[in-house]
Formats: structure tokens, C-alpha cells, sequence
């Protein structure tokens, strides 16, 4: 072998080298500068698990081969999932009673890193996200409640701010962020914190026990509240972020929503004497403000207790999970017509969905 090396021609050595290197490049199978196309991809779902049992999960849902993975991460999470998204080619991923934020490659789907978040050593458990301008936002839970920034390029804590008690949903808008202050069940303000100074300015007085915001392209900012779990049931609310005027919504969102283009996906939960679960959604427009569709179920598909929602940006079919706390979630897909398309076992208590 070695004299049929040598007595070949240089430009036939290094032919043969171009050819090997080239097949080597075919290999690749993602490249590193791929574009983020939300919906084009899968689906990663996260499951919450149960507090306590270190057995929060990451699920994928491939659209290419119609496969799930339950756990992409090997029961490797942590404990407690609680939010989770997508900015630049990482996801991030809160895991508040661990108290760090898993940071996971969204082509590779491999963890990469875990952003220790304490202040001293008392562990600083996170809740909701946000991203801004090459920054992670992340909640704190605690009676008085704070906001970490992190670097995504160093994965570093940069700094702290204090805001209202036990803060839940986070959004970012216009060089602001809004802060839904639970006060475990009892909170009625928005923060309103300067990015530039990273200070809370101001607050806005909102329904009882506010919870998840999020903003639409025209400006306004949405917010689910939650109320005291009697007779206050909750709702939805509208606020101007120009004006920082609240406007009530007359529909039956009280937990969950997400935004697609113009329309508001949402799902409201209240609870029967014997803690049964009534679950009800819906499509808001927020262009028009008028409710288009009074349920996103046409088929008669039953969701004993919904979890989670998300809308896959490409084809428009709704993602809804079901719980029942304990065992695995399962996610039911919905087309625009309402019926559901497929169904798919994921981990306990799927909560949240990034479309890749």
C-alpha cells in the first residue's frame, strides 16, 4: 500500500485528499450559522415534573419524522421547569426550585450550559423570561421579588433589580420591562423597570394576583390575572403602555395565552365545589379587539385540565396540554377547523412550547 502511495502523482494525492475532505463537509449535518425559523423544525416542549421530584423533563416533537422525544435531556433537567425560550441559536430554560437557568443548543437539542442564579448563598429561584437587545430577563420568586440580567454571550448574572413581591410573567418592550407581581395570591401591580438603568420606575395597579403578560405588535401589553381563587375568578386585562391606562377584556382568560400575528390564543380555568377542573379557550383579535372565536375545540376533544398552549407559527395548528398532575401530559393538536390532528405523551405537566 505504501509504494502504490508513492508512486502516485502529486495531483492525484491531493485530488483524492479534496474529494475525502469534501465528503467530510456532506457529513455535517447542521451547520453551526443555521437560521432560528420558528415552527420549521419541531417542537420542544417543556414539562414542569413535580416540585420535589427532580424529574422535570425536556420533550421534542420532530415534524420531518412525526417522532417525540419524551426527554431529550435524560431526566437531567432539574426540579421544577418552569418557563422556557428561544434567542439566537440557545434556549433557555428556568428551572426554578434547582435555582439556575439551563441553557440548551437549539440544532445540537444538547445542554450546554447551567447559569447558577444565588445571591450570597441563598439560592435565587427563577420563574418567567424575557429577552432583550443580547439580554436574558428572569423573575424571582421571593416576598421581595427581584429581576437577573444575563449575558448571553458570557452566560454570566450582570446584575439585579428589585421589584414587587413574588413576581411571575415578564415582557420587554420599548427599552421597559413589565413585572406581573403575584405576591403569592395577593399582588395587584405591575412593575414597570428602565432596561437602560435597570431600576423599577414606577408601578401600575392591575387585577388580583397577576400572572402572565405578554405584548402585541400595536404597542399594548395583555395580562392574565388570576384573582383570589373564590369569587374573584380573574381575568384579562389590556394596558396601554403609552398611557399605562388598564381596560378589563370581557372574556375567560385567566392563565395562559400566546400571541400569533393578530390573534390571542387563551385558556381559562376555574374550579367546581368537588376541585374539578372547567376549562375554557378562545381566539381574541387583538387588532379588532373582538373575540373571533369563543373555542378553539370544535370537535368535542375533552381537556380535563389545560396546562399549557402554544400556536405553531408556520402552519397555525394550536398545541394544547392536558394534565392530570401526576402522570404524563399529553398534547393535543389542533387544525384551524378545530379538530384535533394528532396527540402526543410528553413528560408530567407539559407547560410550555418554542417552535423551532
Amino acid at each position: 500500500m505504501k509504494q502504490l502511495f508513492y508512486m502516485m502523482k502529486w495531483p492525484v494525492v491531493f485530488a483524492i485528499l479534496a474529494l475525502i475532505f469534501t465528503a467530510c463537509e456532506k457529513d455535517d449535518p447542521i451547520p453551526e450559522n443555521e437560521p432560528y425559523i420558528p415552527g420549521s423544525h419541531g417542537v420542544f416542549i417543556l414539562n414542569e415534573g413535580s416540585m420535589g421530584k427532580n424529574n422535570a423533563g425536556l420533550s421534542y416533537f420532530n415534524f420531518e419524522t412525526g417522532n417525540t422525544t419524551t426527554d431529550i435531556l435524560s431526566g437531567k433537567l432539574g426540579d421544577t421547569g418552569q418557563d422556557m425560550l428561544a434567542y439566537g441559536s440557545k434556549l433557555y430554560v428556568s428551572v426554578n426550585e434547582s435555582a439556575y437557568i439551563r441553557v440548551v443548543d437549539l440544532y445540537a437539542r444538547a445542554s450546554v450550559d447551567s447559569i447558577a442564579l444565588k445571591d450570597g448563598s441563598l439560592p435565587l429561584k427563577p420563574r418567567y423570561l424575557a429577552a432583550y437587545e443580547g439580554k436574558i430577563y428572569a423573575t424571582i420568586s421571593a416576598k421581595v421579588g427581584s429581576v437577573v440580567r444575563i449575558d448571553t454571550a458570557t452566560l454570566k448574572v450582570e446584575a439585579v433589580t428589585k421589584v414587587g413581591s413574588y413576581p411571575e410573567g415578564i415582557v420587554a418592550v420599548n427599552g421597559k420591562l413589565y413585572v406581573a407581581n403575584g405576591g403569592q395570591g395577593a399582588g395587584n401591580t405591575l412593575s414597570v423597570v428602565d432596561i437602560a438603568g435597570f431600576r423599577e420606575e414606577r408601578t401600575i395597579t392591575v387585577g388580583i394576583n397577576p400572572y402572565i403578560i405578554r405584548a402585541d405588535k400595536y404597542g399594548d401589553l395583555y395580562l392574565t390575572y388570576q384573582g383570589d381563587f373564590g369569587e374573584d375568578t380573574g381575568g384579562m386585562q389590556r394596558i396601554d403602555t403609552k398611557t399605562g391606562s388598564v381596560t378589563q377584556l370581557a372574556i375567560s382568560a385567566n392563565r395562559n395565552f400566546v400571541i400569533d400575528d393578530d390573534l390571542l390564543y387563551f385558556f381559562g380555568v376555574t374550579y367546581n365545589a368537588d376541585y374539578s377542573v372547567n376549562g375554557s379557550f378562545g381566539v381574541f383579535d387583538v387588532k379588532t379587539e373582538t373575540l373571533t372565536a369563543n373555542s378553539i375545540i370544535s370537535d368535542g376533544t375533552k381537556i380535563d385540565i389545560p396546562y399549557g398552549i402554544g400556536v405553531n407559527p408556520q402552519t397555525k395548528d394550536v398545541y394544547i396540554a392536558d394534565t392530570d398532575y401526576a402522570t404524563p401530559g399529553t398534547i393535543y393538536i389542533f387544525g384551524q377547523d378545530g379538530k384535533n390532528k394528532k396527540s402526543i405523551r410528553t413528560g408530567i405537566n407539559p407547560n410550555t412550547f418554542v417552535f423551532y
